[in-house]
């Protein structure tokens, strides 16, 4: 068994460094072990498994200047081909922030929650025949792909424990679905059943990117966790996607019967001091999306229809704090590349809220532009990016330049700003004392 041992850990060592031809190296295995020594091959052949390393490094830049995070993630991605028409794929993810062992600048329950993790991803099994691709298992399902900000994207919770800034598929989390697709000449179709419901991750009380509760400054408030509907069939949620591909316009519309991902800040007051009790309520969405190329400038936008949002008011009177209103949500944007080399997108993106009242929290629209941009240089070794979305009607901006240099096939560094101005309300504003300089290695394998 000691021999046994000594070859396996001698070959492991030898094939990841020089490949198969150093199995030989290691000695001359008996039968029983030959055979193992054929299984594990067998097996590195069938799965395929590759991943990244990533080292991710933030300071904050405003007053003082202090590190956000020094995090060490990992992600392992397994495919493994069961049938002709039949694929297994599983990613993994783990991650240790040292910014809470290293420093004190977060209380502890900010430690507990957001110094390490470990977690299962991306698992499904993929059945695609025809016509017909069938996607059973933990999974992002993507109705939507406005730059920098989620519209139509509904279907999966999010983690916005750094608000909007890491990339979209790390940011969604992946919920257990079945998802079945059909194509019928120009025409497409998908069902989306989602048995296990889940919620958006929010930054805790004292954490980096802290979601502000809903209250006028300086009020004393207290809070209670969101109170979670139980998990049930009855609980579920379930939606549906059509579309079709006329003279080159593609327009699609969706419904999906979800949860608030967001808790409903319903409050109480009692003297002069704010109670919530935090809640999810079921919610109906409608959507529509278009594309549509002109002379290689592609248009696109989405829609977005809650007929009845729950909203905050600041009206004491009210009972709650919670109005409910219709809103609708939509962007239209366009595509372009500049003398074939730069890529750019504009986007006007708006919200509407109908029979607004005053003391409400939100503004009757809200209404954002933005700017992208990237090319590369040195044949694809540097590629600078730009990203600027900014408010209308108000100051309420944010910067992220970005330059990304492929060092050698598997290593890649970024370095980069996320930076924020705007009044304390704006999407971006509030976090304007959060803005911050961040290099990203990553190593692929």
């Amino acid at each position: 068994m000691v021999s046994m041992v000594l070859h396996v850990v001698t070959w492991s060592w030898a094939e990841t460094d020089t490949g198969e031809r150093a199995l030989h190296n290691a000695g001359t295995p008996g039968p029983r072990e030959s055979a193992l020594f054929s299984a594990i091959s067998e097996a590195r052949k069938q799965l395929n498994i590759h991943g990244r390393f990533i080292q991710e490094t933030a300071y904050r830049v405003h007053d003082s200047g202090e590190f956000t995070k020094i995090r060490q993630q990992v992600l392992l991605t397994e495919q493994l081909p069961l049938t002709h028409d039949v694929q297994f794929h599983s990613t993994q993810r783990a991650y240790e922030d040292a910014v809470f062992g290293g420093t004190d600048n977060y209380p502890h329950h900010v430690r507990s929650d957001q110094e390490w993790d470990v977690e299962l991803r991306e698992t499904y099994v993929d059945y695609s025949h025809g016509a017909l691709d069938v996607r059973l298992g933990k999974q992002q399902i993507v109705w939507g792909d406005t730059v920098g900000l989620f519209v139509a994207d509904t279907v999966n919770a999010k983690d916005l424990r750094e608000y909007i800034l890491p990339d979209f598929d790390l940011i969604r989390i992946p919920q257990w679905a079945v998802d079945v697709e059909a194509t019928q000449g120009q025409a497409h179709a998908e069902f989306v059943w989602l048995p296990v419901r889940d919620f958006d991750k929010l930054g805790v009380s004292g954490s980096e990117f802290e979601q502000p509760y809903p209250v006028p400054t300086g009020t004393t408030f207290t809070t209670t966790d969101p109170s979670r509907p139980p998990a049930s069939f009855s609980n579920s949620e379930i939606g549906g996607r059509v579309s079709y591909l006329l003279n080159g316009l593609d327009v699609g519309a969706f419904y999906l019967y979800t949860w608030d991902k967001l808790p409903i800040f319903f409050r109480t007051i009692s003297g002069s001091v704010y109670q919530f009790s935090p809640k999810y309520r079921r919610a109906h969405l409608f959507g529509a999306t278009f594309s549509k190329d002109v002379h290689g400038i592609v248009f696109k936008g989405e829609l977005l229809i809650n007929p009845n949002s729950d909203l905050t008011t600041f009206d004491t009177k009210d009972s709650d704090g919670i109005v409910r209103r219709p809103v609708i949500d939509y962007v239209l944007g366009a595509d372009y590349t500049w003398l074939n080399k730069i890529d750019t997108n504009v986007q006007l993106i708006q919200r509407v809220i109908g029979h607004h009242t005053d003391l409400m929290q939100d503004d009757t629209v809200r209404t954002h532009l933005s700017f992208w941009a990237k090319t590369d240089l040195l044949n694809g070794r540097l590629q600078p990016e730009f990203l600027l979305l900014a408010g209308v009607t108000e100051v309420d901006l944010m910067y992220r330049p970005k330059l990304t240099v492929k060092l050698t096939d598997a290593l890649q560094w970024k370095v980069g700003a996320d930076v924020f101005q705007g009044r304390p309300g704006g999407l971006f504003g509030r976090f304007e004392d959060r803005s911050r300089i961040y290099s990203e290695l990553t190593y692929f394998f």
